[in-house]
């Protein structure tokens, strides 16, 4: 598989796009909580409000869904990229941003409850 720009894909993974209600946090700076825009079995991104002043590497992120109770919590991560996100639209004061993050090695259970949500919260 190729990139728009021609180089290979790196990605291991499919990345699926995310249902609405679906957020990410990440862990221990909680001040980074948004919208979910894609996820795979390696990773996901997600944009947030936020300045780079903010910017601290993660360890972990938490996901879960506002549509019902679901919570997948502790997932280990390594940051990839945390950029500005062009947004005219914005009524807020911080600047959009999006976090793209690789999880690290998980538990036999984490690897269920991810598998759950990208079968249910995920369009395919």
């Amino acid at each position: 598989m190729a990139k728009r720009n021609g180089s290979p894909e790196r990605r291991k993974h499919k990345r699926f796009k995310v249902k609405e209600g679906s957020l990410a946090v990440s862990i221990p700076d909680s001040k980074k909580l948004g919208q979910i825009k894609d996820i795979s079995k390696g990773g996901l991104a997600f944009q947030y409000l936020g300045s780079v002043e903010q910017a601290k590497d993660s360890v972990e992120v938490e996901i879960l869904s506002i549509v019902d109770d679901f919570y997948l919590r502790k997932l280990p991560v390594r940051t990839v990229l945390d950029v500005e996100i062009n947004n005219p639209v914005s009524m807020s004061l911080l600047p959009k941003r999006q976090l793209s993050m690789k999880f690290g090695k998980l538990n036999h259970y984490q690897k269920e409850l991810l598998n759950h949500f990208l079968q249910r919260y995920t369009h395919r």
